[in-house]
């Protein structure tokens, strides 16, 4: 699924930022958690 959103040539990080809040977050809601890809549960599978 793809979600696009208008907007001008220039935006800016905070923008942007609320775009995906808007677009994103809204439909498919917060994640329950964030793994960061420095966490042991993602450098252990490699």
């Amino acid at each position: 699924m793809v979600r696009l959103a208008a907007v001008r040539k220039s935006v800016t990080a905070p923008q942007a930022a609320q775009l995906f809040v808007d677009n994103v977050f809204r439909h498919h809601g917060l994640p329950e958690a964030f793994v960061s890809d420095r966490d042991p549960r993602f450098v252990s599978h490699f």
